[in-house]
């Protein structure tokens, strides 16, 4: 029923984290994903999750107010 739907909370991208896009990282050989704000300075993710499927990277764009 949708009377009762649980409303999800929308966090604030984090302060040193707002000028940087998401984007996420495949490993190959077990075809694991991290999703997160990637630092152009130093290359790497901050604010990673473990995504295991397309909709993972949606739900964390989301979860963030933010695209790709």
């Amino acid at each position: 029923m949708g009377i009762f739907k649980r409303k999800e909370k929308q966090l604030e991208v984090p302060e040193e984290c707002r000028d940087f896009p998401i984007e996420v990282d495949r490993n190959t050989c077990n075809r694991e994903m991290l999703v997160g704000f990637r630092d152009p300075a130093t290359g790497k993710l901050k604010y990673a999750e473990l995504a295991y499927s397309p909709e993972d990277i949606e739900a964390f764009k989301k979860k963030y107010g933010r695209d790709i």
